[in-house]
C-alpha cells in the first residue's frame, strides 16, 4: 500500500539503522520459466513498453514436491502449470511449511509475485494463509486465488461467503475455485450449485457428463490468467526491492547493514515508501539480527506525517518482535502493549501473533529467574491459543515445555498427551531424520525427542545438527 503523497525529508530513512535472504529452495520454479533476475522483463509495468511477464506462485503442501503423495493438490498443481505455460507466466511453487515459518526467500517470493494461489482444502492451514493473503492485499498485491477440492459443500460455502465479503470490504481481487477429481484423475472446476449437484449424483458416468457441465481447472486457470494484467510498481521501485534483494545475497553482517543503510539514502520520498519495500527491509535486518535498526525503522515512520506504514499490522508484528529481541528498558512490556493493540484490531489474527505473545510473556519469565508465575501461566495461555489455533511444532513445543515447568507429566496430564500425539504427527510428516536437511527441521525432532525422553534419537538428532549450516539468525 502506497503511503500517500507528499515528500519526506531527503534521508529521511538513511539514519535509521541497518540485516538477509536466502535463495528460493531447489527445485521451487516451475517449468514456465525462471524469474528474470531483475524482476523486469523489457520495461516497467506502466510505462508504455514491452510489460514483462506475469510472476505467479502456489503455496504447496510439504508433500506435494514428490508427485503422487501429494494427492489432488498435486494434481491441482500441475493444471496451474499448465496454464502458466499456455499463457508465457512464470510459475514459483514455495511449500506452507516454510511461509508459515516465515523464511524470507519464501516471504519475499509471496508477497511480490502478481497472482498468489493456495489450496485451502487442508483447514488447518486458512488461518495462517488467511493472513499472509491479507499482507499481499496491504502491498496491493490484489490478485489472489484460493482452492477447494470440493468435498464438503458446508467448508466450500463458508470459504466462498468469506471470499465474497473481501472483495467487498477490502481491496484485494480474491477468486474462489472449488474443484472435483474424477476417477479417471480428470480435474474440473465446479463453481455453482448445479455442478456441484452434478458432480455428486452422476460418479459412475461422470467424466462424459462433467465435460459439458463443467470447466476443466486448466481451462479455467488460463481463463483466470488472461484477466490478470501485471500491476507491478514504478521502476524505481521496483530497483530499489531488486536491490535490496541482490544485497541480501551477497552480504552478511555490518556489510549489509552498511549497504542497507546506502540503498534507504535513496528513499527520499513518500511515494517509494510502500509496505513490501518496508517489510524487504525489515526481513533483512532480522536476518542479521539487528534488531535496533528494526525498531528505528518503524518509529522513524511514525515520526512521518504522510506515511501510516508504521499503523499496519505486518509491520506492528516485526516491530514487536524485535523490541523483544532487542530487550533495552521497557522494550518487552512496550513489545506486548503493541502486539495486544493489534489482536485487539485484527479480524483475522494469525498464529503467530498469539505465538508473539507468548513468546514475549516467556522471555519476561526467564528474565525473573523464572519467578514471576504470572508471567509464566500467560506464556501458557498464549502459546495455547495459537496451539489450538493452528497447531505447529514451536506453539506445540513451547506450549509442553512451559506445562512441563508448571509441573504436568505426560503420564498423568491429558493436555500434554494430546499436545505429544499432535507433535508427533506434525514431526512425522516431515519425514525421516536421515531425510531432513532443513536446521529448523532437526531442531525440533530434537526437542520433541527429549520431551519423549528419547535420548538415543535426541543424540542422532544433534549430531546432524553440528553438521548442517544453521541459518544466518
Amino acid at each position: 500500500m502506497d503511503s500517500g503523497g507528499g515528500t519526506a525529508p531527503a534521508g529521511a530513512l538513511g539514519a535509521a539503522g541497518e540485516s538477509a535472504l536466502c535463495a528460493l529452495p531447489a527445485g521451487s520454479e516451475g517449468t514456465a520459466g525462471p524469474s528474470e533476475p531483475s524482476g523486469l522483463a523489457e520495461g516497467a509495468g506502466g510505462g508504455g513498453g514491452p510489460r514483462r511477464a506475469l510472476r505467479a506462485i502456489y503455496v504447496r503442501n510439504e508433500s506435494t514436491q514428490g508427485g503422487a503423495a501429494g494427492g489432488h493438490e498435486t494434481g491441482a498443481q500441475q493444471c496451474l502449470l499448465r496454464a502458466c505455460e499456455a499463457e508465457g507466466a512464470h510459475l514459483t511453487s514455495v511449500p506452507f511449511g516454510e511461509l508459515d515459518f516465515g523464511e524470507t526467500a519464501v516471504l519475499d517470493a509471496f508477497y511480490d509475485a502478481d497472482v498468489a494461489v493456495v489450496d485451502m482444502s487442508d483447514i488447518s492451514r486458512q488461518p495462517s494463509l488467511f493472513y499472509h493473503l491479507g499482507v499481499r492485499e496491504s502491498f496491493d498485491m490484489a490478485n489472489n486465488v484460493i482452492l477447494y477440492h470440493d468435498t464438503d459443500a458446508d467448508t466450500a460455502l463458508s470459504l466462498k461467503d468469506m471470499v465474497t465479503q473481501k472483495n467487498t470490504a477490502s481491496s484485494g481481487n480474491y477468486y474462489f475455485i472449488p474443484y472435483i477429481v474424477t476417477p479417471c484423475a480428470d480435474y474440473f472446476c465446479c463453481e455453482s450449485d448445479a455442478q456441484r449437484r452434478a458432480s455428486e449424483y452422476m460418479q459412475p458416468t461422470w467424466d462424459t457428463i462433467l465435460g459439458p457441465l463443467c470447466v476443466p481447472l486448466v481451462d479455467r486457470f488460463t481463463g483466470l490468467l488472461k484477466d490478470i494484467h501485471v500491476t507491478s510498481c514504478a521502476y524505481y521501485k521496483e530497483t530499489l526491492l531488486n536491490d535490496i534483494r541482490k544485497a541480501r545475497e551477497k552480504y552478511q553482517g555490518d556489510e549489509l547493514a552498511k549497504e542497507l543503510s546506502r540503498i534507504k539514502l535513496r528513499m527520499d520520498n513518500t511515494e517509494v515508501l510502500t509496505s513490501d519495500i518496508i517489510i524487504n527491509l525489515l526481513l533483512s535486518y532480522r536476518d542479521i539480527q539487528d534488531y535496533d535498526a528494526m525498531v528505528k525503522l518503524v518509529e522513524t515512520l511514525e515520526t512521518l506525517p504522510t506515511c501510516d506504514l508504521a499503523d499496519q499490522h505486518n509491520i506492528k508484528f516485526h516491530y514487536a518482535f524485535a523490541l523483544n529481541r532487542r530487550n533495552s528498558a521497557g522494550d518487552r512490556n512496550r513489545a506486548l502493549q503493541v502486539m495486544l493493540q493489534v489482536l485487539q484490531s485484527c479480524d483475522q489474527p494469525a498464529p503467530d501473533m498469539f505465538c508473539l505473545c507468548g513468546r514475549i510473556y516467556k522471555d519476561i519469565f526467564l528474565d525473573s529467574d523464572c519467578k514471576d508465575d504470572a508471567s509464566h501461566s500467560s506464556a501458557i495461555e498464549w502459546y495455547r491459543k495459537g496451539f489450538e489455533l493452528q497447531p505447529s511444532l514451536y506453539s506445540g513445543i513451547n506450549l509442553a515445555v512451559l506445562l512441563i515447568v508448571a509441573g504436568q507429566q505426560f503420564e498423568t496430564s491429558m493436555e500434554l498427551r494430546k499436545i505429544g500425539v499432535r507433535l508427533n504427527s506434525l514431526l512425522g510428516r516431515k519425514g525421516s531424520l536421515e531425510k531432513m536437511n532443513n536446521y529448523w527441521d532437526v531442531g525440533q525432532f530434537f526437542n520433541v525427542s527429549m520431551l519423549a525422553s528419547d535420548v538415543g534419537k535426541a543424540v542422532q538428532a544433534a549430531e546432524k545438527l553440528f553438521r548442517l549450516k544453521p541459518p544466518i539468525w
